[in-house]
């Protein structure tokens, strides 16, 4: 078994790395952005790569890559299940709604009348999202009927950038505050105004749909878990002060006893509808219910090394230190074997 590792910052890369030179597993590091990427994995058996929808280049062709892999009969993280809905809040949609998943109501719109003739009988306020995007970016709370169609106008007219610059340069200031980011950061976003970021020029303006979901009031934060085959830790993460958002917002809390049974086992049970083989779900709470918000494969895993143990799917608790990142390759190296028999 052989395995292609491609090195990206900030992703899970470095603790692939680390753990397959810790048990002498046999890898090479690739750049699955090189023409002959398909030549190369020829003598590899597997490829890991966590993919970012902030870089303009994986979001251009990761998916392609690795749906190109997998048909081919490589094995890959992400798969096809795991990888299909990434950054895609419309396919989640439809997907909750077929699998019949407890979430806020979620409605899509592909013309101006018909998001009219809704705007007239909604209920306000309501989350209008673009359907990409994390950290709570793009992500925005409309008050008013004449607020959404204003909204529409745009998204059916010339389109609303993948980047809220204003936004960005109020997350920037927020961030500077709390002592997580510096005073470059702050003038990098004022240049935003005038200047796209790098997936912009690649992805261009939203444009042809409006998304929106149900705004579930009464909650300061949110519930992260996630879950890995049969494996699960979590994060509970508090809103931005006078704010209705909790994604990105660095307000953590690690405690066991935060995290309730049904959650878990829900987190569980959806897990196992999607196939997934790492997944990141999002969930608020409604009259004690947990309804899931949306999910993700991929995460930033600085967050999540403070956490305090893990559950196993028999909610059983797994207090210490853990390694997630080493879930995902044994994994794939049991798939690899059984499918060897």
């Amino acid at each position: 078994m052989r395995i292609a590792i491609h090195d990206n910052p900030g992703s899970f890369a470095s603790k692939w790395i680390e753990y397959c030179k810790d048990n002498s597993i046999d890898f090479a590091i690739v750049n699955c952005y090189d023409s002959d990427i398909m030549e190369q994995m020829k003598s590899f058996d597997i490829l890991l790569w966590h993919h970012q929808q902030s870089n303009p280049t994986d979001y251009f062709m990761a998916k392609k890559l690795l749906e190109a892999l997998e048909f081919s009969g490589k094995l890959v993280f992400p798969d096809h299940n795991t990888n299909w809905h990434f950054d895609d809040k419309v396919a989640q949609k439809y997907l909750f709604e077929g699998l019949d998943i407890a979430t806020p109501e979620n409605y899509v719109f592909y013309d101006l009348k018909s998001l009219k003739k809704f705007a007239k009988t909604s209920s306000y306020p309501i989350v209008w999202k673009l359907k990409g995007g994390s950290g709570s970016r793009n992500v925005k709370l409309v008050k008013s009927e004449s607020e959404l169609i204003a909204i529409g106008q745009k998204m059916f007219g010339s389109g609303i950038r993948e980047y809220d610059a204003v936004d960005g340069i109020k997350e920037a200031i927020r961030r500077y505050k709390m002592g997580k980011k510096k005073m470059i950061d702050i003038f990098k976003a004022i240049a935003h105004l005038v200047y796209p970021v790098k997936y912009e020029r690649m992805s261009g303006k939203a444009w042809g749909y409006v998304y929106l979901q149900e705004f579930i009031p009464n909650n300061d934060s949110d519930y992260r878990v996630i879950v890995i085959k049969d494996k699960a830790f979590a994060i509970k993460r508090y809103t931005r002060p006078n704010d209705f958002r909790a994604s990105g917002s660095g307000y953590i809390e690690y405690k066991k006893e935060l995290f309730a049974d049904e959650l878990l086992k829900t987190s569980f049970e959806i897990a196992s509808k999607v196939k997934t083989q790492c997944i990141a779900f999002d969930f608020v709470y409604r009259d004690g219910k947990p309804l899931l918000v949306e999910m993700s494969y991929g995460y930033r895993k600085e967050g999540y090394y403070a956490c305090e143990g893990y559950w196993d799917s028999s909610l059983n608790w797994h207090a210490g230190n853990f390694n997630p990142y080493e879930w995902i390759i044994e994994d794939l190296k049991e798939t690899f074997l059984n499918l060897k028999k």
